[in-house]
C-alpha cells in the first residue's frame, strides 16, 4: 500500500495517475461523532498511513496492492489507546471507501465498494449510506419524492439515476417523520457518481448531516466494470 502524507476535506480531487495492474484504491473517512471532536490516526500493518484525520474528513484515494491488511485506529497522537483492530481484504481493480463509524467506545470500520456504472455519461448517479449510530432508520426524499424508506444504520442503497442540475434532498426519521437533514441546493453533474453519507447523531451532538463526495469510480479508471 502506498502511504500519502496529506488528507483532503471531501476526497473529490481526481487522481491523475493511470490505473496499475492488480491494484485497488481505498480512501478513509472519519465518521465517528463525538464531543469533543475525535481526530484519528490510521495504521495499516502497523505503519502510520493516515495522520490527524478530522471528523467528516476523507483521505485521498490510496493505491493498494491486492491482499489482506490489518487496520488499526487510534486517537491522534496516541498509539496506545487502540480504538479498533480489524482485517480488510482488497481485490484487484476495485475502489473502496472505508468509513470509521460508531461511537468512541465502539468503533467499527465499514468498507463500501465505489462501483463503476457503464454508460453513465448522460446521467448522474447517487446512493445513500446511513452512518448515524443512533438513528433508528431514515427516509430520503429527492425533490420531495421519496426514494429511500427506513434506511438502517450501516446500510447502503443501490445507485439511483438522477438528472443533471440542481436538486433538493430531505432526510427524516422513519419512526416519527422528523426532518433531520435539509439540503436545498444539491448540484449534480452527468457522468459523475456520488454517495450521500449521513453522519452524526439524531439525538445529540454533532448533529446529523450529509456528506456528498464524488465516488472514485467517477475518475479512477480500472478494468473492473461490474
Amino acid at each position: 500500500m502506498y502511504y500519502p502524507n496529506c488528507t483532503c476535506p471531501d476526497g473529490s480531487t481526481p487522481d491523475k495517475e493511470p490505473a496499475k495492474p492488480d491494484m485497488s484504491y481505498i480512501r478513509f473517512l472519519n465518521a465517528i461523532p463525538n464531543k469533543p471532536e475525535l481526530v484519528i490516526d490510521i495504521y495499516v500493518n502497523r505503519k502510520l498511513v493516515v495522520k490527524n484525520l478530522k471528523y467528516e474528513d476523507f483521505t485521498e484515494y490510496i493505491p493498494a496492492k491486492i491482499g489482506v491488511y490489518n487496520v488499526q485506529i487510534y486517537p491522534a497522537g496516541n498509539n496506545t489507546e487502540q480504538l479498533l483492530d480489524i482485517r480488510i481484504t482488497t481485490e484487484p481493480d476495485k475502489i473502496y471507501t472505508a468509513a470509521a463509524i460508531g461511537t468512541v467506545n465502539n468503533v467499527e470500520l465499514e468498507v463500501f465498494e465505489d462501483k463503476h456504472i457503464e454508460d453513465n455519461a448522460s446521467n448522474a448517479y447517487m446512493r445513500f449510506a446511513n452512518l448515524s449510530p443512533d438513528s433508528s432508520g431514515l427516509n430520503v426524499f429527492i425533490d420531495d419524492v421519496p426514494v429511500v424508506y427506513d434506511l438502517q444504520y450501516m446500510e447502503v442503497t443501490d445507485y439511483l439515476k438522477l438528472n443533471d442540475g440542481k436538486h433538493t434532498m430531505k432526510v427524516e426519521t422513519a419512526d416519527n417523520n422528523k426532518t433531520v437533514i435539509s439540503h436545498p441546493n444539491m448540484v449534480l453533474k452527468n457522468g459523475y457518481i456520488y454517495t450521500s453519507y449521513m453522519v452524526g447523531l439524531v439525538n445529540g451532538e454533532p448533529f446529523i448531516q450529509v456528506l456528498i463526495p464524488l465516488d472514485g469510480s467517477s475518475y479512477i479508471k480500472t478494468d473492473n466494470k461490474d
